[in-house]
């Protein structure tokens, strides 16, 4: 049926003066009607609607004629007997494909009409001609919704369309890809499920017939081919192309779903992995496919994995067998270390480095830091401990105050990487695999040998050196820190100020770690030195001795300052006014209430203001909590930094100096009886104070130091107690004047055998983790040119590269990458991403993977201080020019920095796809 009316009208519209072309003296039209729509099929004749129509043309002088396989009649009427009249040429069937057509050459100076639903769809498109026209009636179905499907499609159509873009396009609105790029279609549809009966994506593609188009551009997108082809098959395909693309491994059973394209599954993979948005669920699929392939897929890998050098398979990422590989084999090598070399622990360091930059590494995290400090704790081990030259520098040490000092320079590591190790092992949830393998070979290198034998020589120092007077010649001390430190500030003028910030049992090797967080700030100039603290190395006498003085005193167990009971805030504010008058003690938690201007308004006018921070031992001592110190530890760090930070550039604070009352001992494991010391020799009537690690006393009791009683010899004769205690005369820290009090402190690390308390988390003995006290000053500068006046680079290393021919002649290329200067104090690492892109045109389009880099080196030497990128490009590039951008990590805008010209030269053989 036809509308009589509209479609007269139409056909003259063809007509009209207007439509004629300058060639033109008459108009010829065709009517294919395919669809019989102005035909009576029963008389093979004209329908009613159409002799109508026929009525209205001859009254415009147009003349009718019917094509029914009378080609070389039609064409003889056209051609030689009529040509000046105007013609309707009407067929009741579908044009003919070009060959067959005899009238086709007229047909191309002639016009066309069209009354059928292809026609509409075609009309709304823009489209001339019967090209599309079969295809359109393939699909007229989707056609059918304007507003769910054709709107969308006309959001994406070009008018240079053929059949393909059509089908990326359908496809593109059923995944509601906003483009024509059938890798993102094929993201998106996966998105939804890789099952299809449960993917409303894979519902619409199946319902409009679709499912062969989709396994056609797969195969012409990616190389893959499949008997019965599903999503899943097609998800596991990228991931075994992976794998043999990076490991070189062909897994027995899975050679079908090698794709042909590695090229094109790397950039469709990687583009996914690195994701902010669809990375989980690339995740989720990854693991359900090693679940769904019975374990077999998995175990067949790891079996290969174990027989290879890890090198092989570094750069492997879309699975996270190949971190767990990489992990196994670290606590493989660590299980004997006596086996491993400098130029394993090297490799070790490397590959997890290496995984930084890999997707799984996120995943794996607390497990590669851990790896990472134990390793350098066991490379610690085998450079000062293991290696004969340092065994002896430590074992020959000519005094207290040379281990005191080598402690601050290079012992306080085995504490540090101790710390760090555990940080991250508590962090990680399923740590069986480190609780197993690598924690108890962690624990007993540093308490029985790192730990142990520095302890041991600093103990037997004590004895050889000391007489029972707690001096380490040569050494600051903490008694003297307010005139050696704050008052050096007041005097130089009369405008000068000073924070100090006290952090209770901030150990020396945390101070380092804050210091070393500190140095990377632009602006600020910190230094780090360190004096001895006092003894017993506790909270009240540390507290009271970092305060302005002429005199400490013990009245019971409280400590008075120049006759001020040192306990408490309001007390310690009077001290310090004592000395200073502009002076305001207060605690960190009440600081940080305060707002910025009210925090302004409390220190105006102040010169000395005291901070006192304390998180560690307010975590240690509680033995509820003792083994969550570590977790302080990291805690205190990134809050003192914040309140340096706060009063330097909120507040204006020049002067910052952090300091601590006092350190720490720590171990891990349990206790053992060899490591507890008997008390039953003091009176206990007579005790004033005592922890685990000291007992003050007015009793005199007098340990026999010979050397058959020495350190070495001593702990082997548990029950005979004093023979495993130090004894020092209070009285040289408190004046001669001060009644008798006595401080006994076990040993090396011994704790007294008391009730209560824990016995893991200890201090006020005399060890160098609990009396060397870091001393941080922190001068602020409000800008650069401080530096730059001192001739300091700061800010991050910068790259170059430095490849001898900006020119690509393959679809693998390397990117050699300088590291222009080292890592430095005040030089940051750089991380940056690299990435081929094509910036011709409107659009900026990625034409390859995109791998990320991260440059630390602190090498002096240049060849140190090199990377290489191996970059693989996409298919379908034509050979010009494409810029390398290298991006840095920190900014979420592309910000290149860099942007250098390749010229890509390839023959059409080197890409993966032919």
């Amino acid at each position: 049926m036809v509308n009589v009316e509209k479609t007269s009208l139409s056909i003259l519209k063809k007509f009209s003066p207007s439509e004629l072309k300058d060639y033109e003296k008459r108009k010829i039209v065709f009517w294919y009607d395919r669809d019989k729509t102005a035909w009576d099929q029963e008389k093979q004749a004209p329908g009613e609607e159409l002799e109508e129509i026929i009525q209205i043309l001859e009254g415009q002088a147009i003349k009718f004629h019917i094509l029914d396989n009378n080609y070389f009649e039609t064409k003889k009427l056209l051609e030689i007997e009529d040509l000046e009249s105007n013609y309707l040429i009407y067929c009741p069937e579908k044009e003919r494909a070009h060959e067959d057509n005899w009238l086709f050459d007229i047909q191309l100076y002639s016009s066309r009409f069209e009354n059928s639903r292809i026609s509409d769809i075609k009309s709304e498109f823009e489209i001339d001609g019967h090209e599309l026209d079969d295809f359109f009636t393939k699909y007229e179905k989707f056609f059918g919704n304007q507003k769910e499907r054709v709107q969308p499609l006309k959001k994406l159509h070009q008018r240079d369309w053929r059949e393909k873009e059509f089908i990326l396009g359908m496809l593109a609105v059923f995944s509601k890809t906003q483009a024509l790029d059938f890798k993102q279609i094929v993201r998106d549809t996966m998105l939804k499920s890789l099952d299809e009966a449960e993917n409303p994506v894979w519902e619409n593609i199946s319902k409009f017939g679709m499912e062969e188009n989709f396994w056609e551009l797969a195969e012409e997108d990616f190389g893959f081919s499949a008997k019965n082809p599903t999503l899943k098959k097609l998800f596991l395909s990228f991931l075994i192309t992976h794998i043999k693309r990076y490991s070189g491994i062909s897994l027995a059973g899975y050679d079908q779903y090698v794709d042909r394209k590695e090229n094109e599954c790397q950039i469709f993979l990687k583009h996914w992995m690195d994701s902010s948005r669809d990375s989980k669920t690339f995740e989720k699929y990854t693991r359900e496919m090693l679940e769904e392939n019975g374990q077999d897929l998995e175990n067949n890998l790891q079996a290969e994995l174990d027989k290879r050098d890890v090198q092989t398979y570094l750069e492997a990422e879309a699975v996270e067998t190949f971190d767990r590989a990489v992990i196994l084999q670290i606590l493989k090598s660590l299980n004997s270390p006596v086996d491993s070399t400098e130029e394993d622990f090297k490799n070790h360091l490397a590959w997890i480095d290496t995984r930084r930059t890999k997707h799984w590494f996120s995943e794996y995290e607390n497990i590669y830091n851990a790896l990472e400090y134990a390793v350098k704790l066991f490379r610690f081990a085998r450079e000062y401990y293991d290696n004969p030259k340092a065994a002896d520098a430590l074992e020959n040490t000519p005094s207290l105050y040379e281990l005191f000092k080598a402690y601050a320079k290079t012992y306080y590591q085995i504490d540090y990487l101790y710390r760090k190790f555990y940080y991250y092992y508590d962090k990680e949830q399923e740590k069986d695999i480190l609780k197993k393998n690598l924690r108890p070979q962690v624990e007993n290198l540093y308490t029985n040998k790192l730990l142990g034998k520095l302890i041991l020589k600093w103990s037997s120092l004590i004895d050889s050196e000391l007489n029972g007077q707690w001096k380490i010649e040569l050494a600051d001390s903490q008694k003297d820190f307010y005139k050696g430190h704050v008052n050096k500030i007041l005097q130089k003028d009369d405008r000068s100020k000073v924070a100090v910030i006290i952090s209770d049992a901030l150990r020396y090797e945390a101070a380092v770690e804050l210091f070393e967080t500190l140095n990377k700030d632009t602006w600020g100039l910190p230094e780090l030195s360190y004096m001895a603290g006092v003894l017993p190395s506790y909270t009240k006498l540390g507290m009271a001795s970092l305060l302005p003085h002429n005199a400490l005193e013990y009245r019971g167990k409280e400590i008075f300052v120049d006759g001020i009971n040192s306990n408490g805030l309001e007390n310690r504010k009077k001290i310090l006014q004592n000395s200073c008058l502009e002076s305001l003690a207060i605690r960190y938690e009440d600081f940080m209430k305060y707002n910025r201007d009210e925090a302004r308004e409390l220190v105006k006018g102040k010169r000395v203001l005291y901070i006192y921070h304390d998180k560690i031992d307010s975590v240690g001592d509680k033995q509820s909590s003792e083994n969550s110190v570590f977790n302080a530890v990291e805690e205190t760090v990134f809050e003192i930094k914040k309140l340096v930070k706060y009063l330097s550039e909120a507040l204006n604070t020049t002067n910052i100096v952090v300091t601590a009352d006092h350190g720490f001992l720590y171990r891990r494991d349990d206790m053992e009886n060899v490591d507890k010391v008997e008390t039953s020799s003091f009176n206990k009537t007579r005790i004033i104070d005592t922890t685990k690690r000291f007992i003050l006393s007015d009793q005199e009791l007098a340990p026999d130091n010979s050397p058959e009683n020495s350190p070495e010899n001593s702990l082997n004769k548990p029950e005979n107690s004093l023979n495993n205690i130090h004894s020092f005369d209070m009285r040289h820290i408190l004046g001669k004047d001060h009644p008798p009090l006595f401080a006994y402190v076990p040993k090396t690390d011994l704790r007294f055998k008391l009730q209560g308390g824990g016995l893991n988390f200890v201090h006020g003995g005399a060890s160098p983790q609990e009396i060397v006290i870091p001393v941080l000053t922190y001068t602020h500068r409000r800008n650069e040119k401080t530096l730059e006046k001192k001739g300091i680079k700061y800010g991050k290393v910068n790259i170059s590269v430095i490849n001898d021919r900006k020119k690509i002649t393959s679809s693998k290329f390397k990117v050699k990458i300088f590291q222009t200067e080292k890592v430095t104090d005040k030089l940051k690492p750089r991380t940056f991403r690299a990435s081929l892109w094509d910036i011709d045109g409107e659009q900026e389009k990625m034409v390859s993977d995109e791998k990320t880099v991260i440059v630390n080196s602190e090498a002096d030497e240049p060849e140190e201080r090199q990377y290489t990128v191996i970059l693989t490009l996409g298919n379908g590039l034509e050979n010009k020019t494409y810029y390398l951008r290298l991006i840095d990590e920190d900014t979420n805008e592309i910000k290149d920095i860099s942007r250098i010209p390749f010229e890509l030269d390839l023959l059409i053989g080197d890409f993966d796809d032919f």
